[in-house]
């Protein structure tokens, strides 16, 4: 399905960026939040698995997977790279040099956390095989319940207290402060997830419980009057 979104802006001159991603939020829901944000046009290209591994054979993915930005006639891939450039173009990436290190830290911390659910979204320890996409060293039923409880009882809890404190430290209402940037973007698509239990099945509802302040960030983004106007038009 593609979405075509209008304004004028800074871009308007040049070719129709294209962001192409699954029909899912995953990786690419942030990039495009930030681009509805800024009012940057952009194509909302969303593929199947299948038109992915077909883009792939072709050499259209430079690291054989999405989300990948064309621009100008080039290819552009890695989700956090494509996300700080709609983070620069929408003005929600931070032009204080130390800003941006606290926005980046936390991106990172995210990333880490991403790093732990291999097991949960694909069933096996070193996630899925690049170049057939098939499980690579695919754990049994048995060890992805050890995997939940560990990630339930001690792995994420432990990380969102980092997080919940990185957030306290800031002074808030967001990561860097007062003002909303892509990182509160990122930690907005992972927390709802994890609350809605669509982020990584098997994640307890409640693991944001002991961490406030990381709740009210996911409301005071949803709440943002650009996010709601997305996902209405993208339940």
């Amino acid at each position: 399905a593609c979405f075509m979104f209008r304004s004028f802006n800074r871009l308007t001159a040049m070719a129709l960026p294209k962001l192409t991603y699954l029909d899912i939020k995953g990786f690419g829901e942030a990039i495009r939040l930030a681009l509805y944000i800024g009012k940057i046009d952009f194509e909302d290209h969303r593929v199947s698995h299948a038109e992915i591994q077909e883009l792939a054979k072709e050499g259209k993915l430079p690291y054989g997977q999405v989300p990948v930005l064309q621009l100008d006639g080039v290819t552009y891939a890695q989700s956090g790279a494509i996300l700080r450039w709609a983070g620069r173009q929408s003005g929600l990436y931070p032009e204080d040099h130390k800003l941006q290190l606290q926005c980046d830290a936390i991106e990172e911390a995210l990333t880490d956390i991403k790093k732990l659910l291999p097991s949960v979204w694909y069933g096996s320890i070193l996630g899925r095989n690049p170049a057939t996409k098939e499980p690579l060293v695919p754990i049994s039923d048995a060890k992805k319940e050890e995997v939940l409880q560990a990630l339930n009882e001690i792995a994420l809890p432990y990380r969102f207290g980092q997080l919940e404190r990185a957030l306290e430290n800031s002074g808030g209402p967001y990561f860097c402060g007062e003002t909303m940037t892509t990182c509160d973007l990122s930690f907005y698509v992972m927390g709802l997830g994890f609350l809605t239990d669509c982020y990584a099945y098997g994640v307890r509802t409640t693991i944001l419980d002991e961490c406030p302040r990381l709740k009210a960030l996911v409301e005071r983004v949803g709440d943002h009057p650009k996010v709601k106007e997305w996902n209405a038009a993208h339940p």
